[in-house]
């Protein structure tokens, strides 16, 4: 689920005040702070595997980088480990499904998620969220060789601050089976990484300049 997971990769503000997920600030641990971008991990009560967030600070517009999100053509440019995504289904403005297929290297299998979408933004602050967690049942066909993600939720916040926008990307997955080490080292600190480094330089290239979304009140 990287385009949504770093991906799928999800209202009102990173993981923190989501339901059931009351995670404190003191509890992260700082994994990778480099460029401008910080990863920290921590260890979720009842789960074998641990959240990541990884955080920075852009000069980008709100729009531009919700579109830039919102563009899952653009996913494999952008999200580490995401080979495609497309939209399923579009509710509305601030609600889809979106299909990601994440490419991992081999010998793990790769993974695939249908995510449900929204989006919101807080009036009082001013921040936008989008939070997207996987749907255990769908439609949605599964693909040979492929092992769909059913427990996942991930968000994209970004929060108006001096000089930009903070940007702060939250994920909880469970891969749906062990992994090798160097693996979820590559999930929870590498991916996490590159796709900051990449959303940066993609949001600077001025694609999505020119983008507006009505529930941002543009």
């Amino acid at each position: 689920m990287s385009c949504l997971m770093n991906n799928v990769r999800t209202a009102l503000a990173p993981l923190t005040l989501l339901p059931g997920l009351a995670w404190a600030e003191a509890e992260w641990e700082l994994k990778k702070d480099d460029d401008g971008i910080q990863v920290l991990t921590r260890a979720v009560d009842g789960s074998r595997f641990k959240a990541v967030r990884a955080t920075m600070t852009v000069t980008t517009d709100l729009s531009a980088l919700v579109a830039l999100v919102r563009d899952t053509d653009a996913c494999a440019e952008w999200a580490h480990l995401c080979k495609s995504a497309a939209e399923h289904e579009v509710v509305s403005e601030t609600e889809l499904y979106v299909y990601t297929h994440n490419d991992l290297p081999w010998p793990v299998s790769d993974r695939d998620a249908l995510a449900h979408v929204i989006w919101a933004k807080d009036p009082a602050t001013g921040a936008v969220t989008m939070t997207a967690r996987a749907v255990g049942e769908s439609d949605l066909g599964k693909r040979r060789g492929i092992v769909r993600l059913t427990d996942a939720l991930t968000s994209w916040t970004f929060r108006p601050v001096e000089g930009g926008i903070r940007v702060i990307s939250d994920a909880h997955v469970d891969p749906g089976g062990p992994l090798p080490a160097w693996i979820t080292n590559v999930l929870l600190v590498d991916a996490p990484f590159q796709t900051m480094t990449r959303m940066r330089a993609l949001a600077d290239s001025g694609r999505y300049d020119d983008a507006s979304f009505a529930f941002l009140g543009q």
